[in-house]
């Protein structure tokens, strides 16, 4: 048969409402703990309920939803707890990458990193926060592709989410957030120096000092809604 290629299938209205609501959970459109109304997403997103109860139902696996039987469905929460955890969790899977990255293909690694670096540079001090946030997000996303471990970054893949949606939240003139570019700076010179130690000590410390924005990030909630923990 003459016909090899496969055709690409346009994307479900189902994975085009995943998404579009979880974009708006993980950048903060849509609040931590806020009610969910499959109608009126329907109407926002200009589709069928049932394409939205479908994305919800995913949402929820990914743990981004929160689905309360004779309530209703609401943006995920955090207790302390869990925001602890999460930052644990992070710190471990992120240092694990670095060591793995470092020795699997130290020159790869930092090329990446170099170009994360060189694009908020480019942005400037006076860059909007946003994109800073996202340069940061970026910045720790290349450590964990780098690392070559296909099941540590399908466990990092649990936490994600959550992870970019926390930073979301994270104030505008947050030191934290300020500081993060020369912290990243610091920890590519390690990794140029070939200081496997030192930068993953870097690193750790990094992630470490960003729990307490994270608390105060995940506190914000509706009136009314139910935290997990």
């Amino acid at each position: 048969m003459a016909i090899e290629a496969k055709l690409d299938r346009p994307k479900s209205l189902t994975d085009l409402a995943v998404a579009e609501i979880r974009g708006a959970i993980v950048d903060g459109r849509l609040a931590f703990g806020e009610q969910l109304s499959e109608a009126v997403l329907a109407v926002k997103l200009g589709i069928s309920k049932t394409p939205v109860r479908e994305a919800l139902l995913r949402l929820k696996l990914e743990g981004l939803v929160d689905v309360q039987p004779q309530r209703g469905t609401f943006v995920f929460t955090l207790s302390p707890g869990e925001v602890h955890e999460i930052c644990a969790f992070r710190a471990m899977a992120e240092c694990e990458a670095l060591d793995l990255a470092m020795s699997r293909d130290r020159p790869a690694l930092l090329a990446a990193l170099e170009r994360v670096l060189a694009d908020m540079d480019r942005a400037g001090p006076e860059a909007d926060r946003d994109l800073v946030k996202r340069f940061d997000a970026a910045f720790h996303e290349a450590v964990v592709d780098a690392c070559g471990n296909q099941y540590l970054q399908a466990a990092y893949g649990l936490v994600a989410f959550k992870i970019q949606a926390l930073r979301a939240r994270l104030p505008d003139r947050d030191e934290k957030v300020d500081g993060c570019i020369a912290t990243h700076h610091t920890i590519v010179d390690h990794i140029r120096g070939t200081r496997k130690r030192e930068a993953v000590a870097a690193l750790r410390a990094h992630i470490r000092s960003t729990e307490e924005a994270y608390l105060a990030a995940a506190a914000v909630a509706p009136p009314g809604a139910r935290r997990s923990g």
